[in-house]
């Protein structure tokens, strides 16, 4: 299995999931399977000892239900 960050087109949710196929990720918000792959920080990333920036958070402000932490 692998993580990867997703972004659902369904209402805007910026997640993380840990899924075997991109086509098995579904948005903790809304639970839609509506959603896109996005590059990750670790796949960004800078010279190593670096720490990425924290991924989540939405677009809509709702913070996918609560998952991300950020309310």
């Amino acid at each position: 299995m692998k993580l990867y960050d997703f972004h659902c087109k369904g209402c805007g949710c910026d997640f993380e999931d840990l899924v075997r196929e991109v086509s098995d990720a579904r948005c903790p918000g809304c639970a839609s399977s509506d959603v896109e792959k996005q590059l990750s920080a670790f796949a960004v990333g800078g010279s190593r000892g670096d720490t990425p920036a924290p991924s989540g958070g939405c677009a809509s402000g709702s913070c996918c239900g609560g998952s991300c932490g950020l309310n």
